[in-house]
Parts: structure tokens; C-alpha cells; sequence
């Protein structure tokens, strides 16, 4: 491994172990919902897609992490610093689109085609940016030793570029990305909260319902934050105080990892909605029935979801009841509310199909 003049080995080992621990739970996380993506064919739309790419990116950074600290200059140790940089660029990208998605869809109310241009472009730019930035460093041979694994060394302070590379191409975009998906979201939720206050929805469950998604959407843009913060601390600490490293605040930093925690909560806020927890419990209920483990791999070995699970919101509704009809009541003509109000629901009735489609899995 690695050792650093700031650290005993004996400090650098127990960051290290903390590291890799942490990086193999988040990519057992990450892995459960690409699993989902594969083996369930009913969640393979464009709008879950991108939490498939977000996962697929977490999980190439935590392997690369999970590697510990490989020996100062070495190609291992580089590669290692260039995989951290281009997965860990990706996965914020992929963290953009989804908030953006989300607020083309609610708040703007655009119907996005999605073809395989459109998709080819996406990709190109989240997986091409993050490459390109990630072999800048390599022009001023940065990639080195930074603690507990490789990545942009901090003995290129001494020549300014470090410093440079870590806050250009990495902490400015990530935290000009924090601030534009707060945004994102903020709208969102305003829009959501909006919804609810129509005159069709008091006091019925469909508005606790709009409630609570707001409530959970508030969740995403502090995952984010808070994933970030402590190592931009660090980071910032590290460049007023180039030589002078706390360990106790590595230990933090490191405890703290922003790709383990985001991927974990990644995992849970997007990627474990309702339709894809209703899977699971059918996928069990089939492995139990047929007392075989064959339902995991072979998708036609298993029951239809509509005859084990059938999908419902919290108020009985099925998702395939929920129209403009349903929105505006029973009689188009004679619904209660302004005609603003029926502008919205009919918004509504389009928003709330697009989550369901597996942008969230809600």
C-alpha cells in the first residue's frame, strides 16, 4: 500500500480497512438494483434506466476504492486515481439528469421522446465528460498517493496543480451540481405541494400521498449535500494546511466516504419505490412456492406480478385507473374546482404516470 509522510502505516492501514469495507457494502447495494434492472423486464424503461446508469456508476467507483491503497506512483496506483475521478464524475452527472428529468416532467410538463439518439448523446456526454476530465490530471503526472487510496496527490501542492485539478474539474462541478439539483428539486416539490392543494384532493388520500412525495423528494438533494460536505471540508482544510493533516479528520472523511453513503441512499431513495420492493416480495414468494432459488435468474419461471402483487397506491386506487377522469371526479362536466384546478389535474394525471413509469418507483 501506499504510505503517506503524514501517517504511521499502522494510521494508513485502519483508513484503508475502513475504505474498503465501506466501498464492498455500497457496491452489495448498488448491485441489488442493477440486479432489479436485469431480472425484472417490467422496470427496463427509459426513466429507470438512469437510475441504473446512477448505480452502475457508484459501483465502478467502490470497486476502484475498494482496491485500498496501492504503492505510491505505481500504474496500479494511477489507474486507481483515474477510475475514482471518471466513476465518481459520473455518478454526480447521473444524479444531475435525474433531478433535471424529474423537473422537465413535473414542473415544465414536457413529453420527452426518448429515441436512441437522444439516449447515445446522453451517454456520450455523462461517460465522455467524466473520461476527459479524468485524464486532465495525468498531463501534470497529479495521480498519486492521497491517503487512504490514490487519487489527485497532495504532494503536487508544492507546484499549484494539484490543487488545481482537484477543485476544476472535480469539487466545482460537483458542488455547482448540488446547487442546480436544489433547485431542481425545490421546484419540484413546490409543484407537488401545489398539486395537492387543489380543491379535488382535500382530505382525500390521494393528497397525503402528493404530501409525502414531496416530503421524499426533499430527501435527494440532501443526500447529496451531505454526501460531499465532509470531504470538501477535508479538501479545503488539506489546501490551507498542505502539510499539516489531522487524522481524526481523515478518519471522518473517510468514515463519511461520499460514494459509499450517496450509493447506499442512492439505493434506497431511488431505486427501492414501491414497484420495485413489490417485485421482490413476488420474486421471494416464488423462490418459497417452487422451493428453488431458480426464479432469481430465469424470468418466465415466476408468477405474473398482476396474480401475487398487484400495484396499488396507498388509497386503493390501481395505476391504470388513474386518468383525467380520475383526477377531475366522477363527471368531467360537472367537476368541482376552477378550471385552473382541472388544468392541473390534468397535469397531474400526467406527472403521475411518469413516475410510475420507474423514474423513482414510486
Amino acid at each position: 500500500m501506499s504510505t503517506s509522510m503524514d501517517f504511521t502505516p499502522e494510521q494508513e492501514e485502519v483508513l484503508t480497512a475502513i475504505r474498503v469495507t465501506e466501498a464492498v457494502v455500497a457496491v452489495l447495494a448498488s448491485s441489488a438494483v442493477v440486479f432489479s434492472f436485469a431480472r425484472f423486464p417490467e422496470l427496463r424503461k427509459p426513466n429507470f434506466a438512469l437510475v441504473f446508469w446512477l448505480c452502475v456508476a457508484d459501483i465502478g467507483a467502490n470497486v476502484a476504492y475498494s482496491v485500498g491503497a496501492p504503492a505510491d506512483g505505481g500504474l496500479a496506483c494511477i489507474a486507481q486515481g483515474v477510475a475514482v475521478t471518471f466513476f465518481d464524475l459520473s455518478s454526480v452527472w447521473w444524479t444531475f439528469l435525474i433531478g433535471y428529468k424529474l423537473y422537465r416532467s413535473i414542473v415544465k410538463q414536457e413529453v420527452e421522446l426518448h429515441t436512441f439518439q437522444r439516449t447515445l448523446k446522453m451517454h456520450a456526454l455523462v461517460w465522455g465528460s467524466s473520461f476527459v476530465a479524468a485524464l486532465l490530471p495525468l498531463t501534470t503526472h497529479n495521480y498519486g498517493d492521497a491517503g487512504a487510496w490514490c487519487w489527485i496527490s497532495a504532494d503536487s501542492y508544492n507546484q499549484g496543480t494539484g490543487t488545481m485539478w482537484r477543485f476544476a474539474i472535480f469539487y466545482v462541478p460537483i458542488w455547482c451540481v448540488a446547487f442546480a439539483t436544489s433547485v431542481h428539486y425545490y421546484a419540484i416539490i413546490r409543484a407537488l405541494r401545489g398539486f395537492s392543494s387543489m380543491q379535488h384532493f382535500a382530505g382525500t388520500a390521494q393528497q397525503e400521498r402528493l404530501a409525502r412525495l414531496a416530503r421524499q423528494l426533499q430527501l435527494y438533494p440532501l443526500i447529496f449535500v451531505v454526501s460531499w460536505t465532509m470531504i470538501t471540508i477535508v479538501r479545503v482544510y488539506n489546501t490551507i494546511k498542505p502539510h499539516q493533516p489531522l487524522y481524526w479528520l481523515t478518519v471522518l472523511q473517510v468514515l463519511f466516504s461520499p460514494m459509499s453513503m450517496q450509493a447506499v441512499l442512492n439505493t434506497v431513495a431511488y431505486g427501492m419505490g414501491d414497484q420495485v420492493k413489490a417485485r421482490w416480495i413476488q420474486l421471494a414468494q416464488d423462490c418459497k412456492a417452487q422451493g428453488s432459488l431458480m426464479p432469481l435468474c430465469c424470468a418466465d419461471r415466476g408468477t405474473p406480478l398482476a396474480n401475487t402483487v398487484h400495484l396499488q397506491d396507498d388509497d386503493g386506487m390501481d395505476d391504470g385507473d388513474f386518468d383525467k377522469e380520475q383526477m377531475l371526479g366522477s363527471g368531467a362536466i360537472n367537476s368541482v374546482g376552477t378550471d385552473e384546478d382541472d388544468e392541473q389535474g390534468a397535469d397531474l394525471a400526467s406527472t403521475r404516470k411518469d413516475l410510475q413509469e420507474g423514474l423513482l418507483g414510486v
